[in-house]
């Protein structure tokens, strides 16, 4: 499922990877191997939306959404 979004090095931009101490989202990668362990067994970016407790997953995942 997140293949269609990588690059060519198997990453995935996010704007939401992680927070400063100030509250502002900062922007980087992610890789298509974490997702796919960790939420690989999901059929739908909302069932993914529903594994995690991340804020930051979370958003990254609803940011996919609108990328499809």
């Amino acid at each position: 499922m997140f293949n269609k979004y990588a690059d060519d090095e198997g990453n995935i931009f996010i704007p939401y990877a992680g927070k400063t101490e100030s509250g502002v989202w900062v922007q980087g990668v992610i890789s298509v191997d974490f997702l796919q362990e960790h939420f690989g067994q999901y059929e739908t970016l909302d069932e993914c939306i529903q594994a995690t407790e991340s804020e930051g997953l979370k958003l990254f995942f609803e940011y996919l959404k609108t990328q499809q």
